[in-house]
Order: structure tokens, then sequence, then C-alpha cells
């Protein structure tokens, strides 16, 4: 099994509206895999499509190396959207109902464990009608952490949380990955892409803008510069043959030069007598941001 998921040509459709545009991505197993991209961009709806929730109009969708089918979600977690339990019991009856249905031994036990795994242990014996947000979104994932679990989808699963609460949930994550649970979470928080991904794929207006490594994503930053004058460096820089961009600010300058190129850049704009007042790499921010555009670009342009 080399996929934890597998898309090939993914198309959903609501009624006129095109969702989903022919989506193909694969995640590696064992992996933290994030769905990057903003609200609005699909991720919900692919998700609802592993799931089995929703049937897509074109496409294939293998899960664990399988086709889908009903029996290879015994092994998948899924949490979509806001959590629905009933209102009227404990948090620890929620997810013990939750671990009857999947036929798991000592549900009530299970229960409590998961509980504890993700911060809860002491709001066990709660009603769920007395939960905050982050609670039931962390009671949401305690559900999904069944013996035999291999794969988790989770849409925004540190929505409505502290920072106190995405901490603990993402310290959760990381143990999860290391004991060879693969993840693949929906989410539009670049901060956590950048902290936590090792594997990428960036959905635009339901098409794939990247997939792939971070790491290779994050090698694509380009070098951004402040200068005193900007168009003495831009000509300077581009008579070496280094590709410009003016930021979004007047004395700021986008730089087409991996970090092992800043040396040089750099010494250049020193001979030169330009004053460099602050230099950095783009963020994944400014580079998802780029990506978009160029994916704006192509489409107007086949228009």
């Amino acid at each position: 099994m080399s996929s934890a998921v597998a898309v090939r040509n993914l198309v959903k459709r609501y009624g006129a509206r095109e969702v989903l545009r022919g989506v193909s991505f694969e995640v590696p197993v064992g992996a933290i895999s994030l769905y990057l991209g903003p609200n609005g961009a699909g991720k919900t709806t692919t998700f609802r499509v592993l799931a089995g929730l929703e049937r897509p109009d074109a496409g294939e969708v293998h899960l664990l190396g399988r086709p889908w089918r009903p029996e290879v979600r015994r092994a998948v977690g899924v949490t979509l959207e806001e959590p629905r339990f009933y209102p009227w019991l404990t948090g620890v009856e929620n997810v013990e109902i939750a671990f009857r249905y999947r036929g798991v031994p000592a549900p009530r036990n299970t229960a409590r464990e998961a509980l504890e795994r993700v911060g809860l242990g002491a709001a066990a014996g709660l009603r769920f009608s007395k939960y905050s947000l982050g609670m039931r979104q962390r009671l949401y994932l305690a559900a999904q952490l069944f013996p035999g679990v291999q794969l988790l989808l989770l849409d925004e699963p540190t929505n409505g949380l502290d920072v106190e609460g995405r901490q603990q949930v993402w310290r959760l994550l990381l143990d999860l990955a290391q004991q060879g649970v693969s993840l693949f979470i929906a989410t539009h928080q670049i901060l956590e892409a950048e902290r936590y991904a090792e594997h990428l794929v960036i959905l635009h207006e339901g098409r794939i803008a990247y997939q792939g490594r971070y790491h290779d994503l994050a090698a694509r930053r380009r070098l951004v510069l402040r200068v005193d004058r900007l168009e003495a460096a831009r000509s300077t820089l581009h008579a070496l043959g280094y590709s410009t961009q003016t930021g979004r600010r007047t004395d700021e300058l986008y730089v087409e030069a991996s970090p092992e190129h800043e040396p040089r850049v750099l010494e250049a704009l020193t001979a030169a007598g330009i004053r460099v007042q602050e230099r950095r790499l783009e963020d994944l921010e400014e580079l998802y941001w780029r990506i978009k555009d160029g994916m704006q670009r192509a489409a107007e342009a086949q228009a």
C-alpha cells in the first residue's frame, strides 16, 4: 500500500455549480498531510466524498490501497463540520455509543481512555450540552480514536480551540503519526501547515494548486529584501540574471533566488552602494497567494 488516500479525476457538482473540478492527489501512508485552502475551496466536499457521504459525479477514490467500500471505513476515522452528539448524554456515554457501533470491545473503558487522550478526562461525566465549542471539537476527535484506526480524515480539527487546546490536539496528532496512523487534515490555517505538514495538498476553487512534500514547496520560497534604492537594486540583480518583483511595500523586493544564493545577492547590492535594511524568506502565505495568482492568470489566458 503506497497511498493512504488516492483520488483520481474527482468531480462533484451541486446543480450547475461545479465544486470539485477534476481533482487528483495522493496522500502517503503514515504521514501528516494537510489539505490547505480557503473556506469555500471544496475541502469539506472532498472529505464528504472520501467518507462516503456524497457520491461523486465522476472520478475514483481509494482508501488504504482499496476502492471505497463500507468495510474499508472500519479502519477510517472521520470528523466533519459541526460535531453532533446526544446533548442529554455525557461525553463518555456519547463516545461509548460510537465505539459500540464499531464493535469495539469494552467500549466504556476504551471511551474513557480516548477522552483522556484528548484532555477531556475530567469532563467525561459532563453532559454534551454543557460542552464548549472547543470541548465538542475534542470529543469529536476522541470518538475517532478507536482501536485499529489506520487513517484519520479530519476537517478543521482545531477550529474553535484556544492556543492551549490547539497545541494539545497537535501533540496528540503527532503522537498518532508516530504510531503509524495516516493523517489527512483539512485546514485554512497556513501556520499549521508551516509547523506540522510533511505532505501538502493545496486546493483552490475546486482544483489542485499543489501536491507534494512540504519541504519541496518551501524550497520555492523567494528571497525578500527591503532596500533603500528599489530601482537600483532591481537593475543590479537583473544584470546578474535574477528576476525580481516589487512587494506590498514600496521598498520591498522579491528576488527569484534560493537561500544558497543569498550571499551573492547581498554582496552585489553592497558593491552597488545599496543598503539592505531587512532580509527574509517568503513565507508560506505569500507563496500560497503566488500559486493562486498563477492559477488565476492561467485560467484567464485559457478563457
